[in-house]
């Protein structure tokens, strides 16, 4: 599942810390994961503009689906893999579909 999954980070970026926390925490092993270096501009390249006209990270892509905000990330990570517990939202109850 995590094959088709591809995250570009730039270090020391809570945000992008985030996704791969939830990636990590969700046990999925062996997505493609690309650092780039904010300093030498890597965050602006073709690239990522392609995925994130606005040239932000993180960026991420499940098969064609991207997603460019790291809350959306991790809410779409929780409901795709339905986990046993909820690391979304915590504060209001787990939901889980049945």
């Amino acid at each position: 599942m995590a094959k088709d999954m591809t995250i570009w980070w730039g270090s020391g970026s809570p945000p992008c810390w985030r996704v791969m926390i939830a990636l990590e925490e969700k046990k999925l092993q062996g997505y493609n994961q690309k650092l780039l270096s904010f300093e030498k501009g890597e965050h602006k390249s073709k690239e990522v503009m392609d995925v994130n006209p606005r040239g932000q990270l993180p960026a991420f892509k499940c098969g064609d689906k991207i997603i460019n905000e790291s809350y959306g990330a991790c809410f779409f990570l929780e409901v795709r893999t339905r986990a046993r517990y909820c690391l979304v939202v915590k504060e209001i109850g787990c939901w889980r579909s049945s």
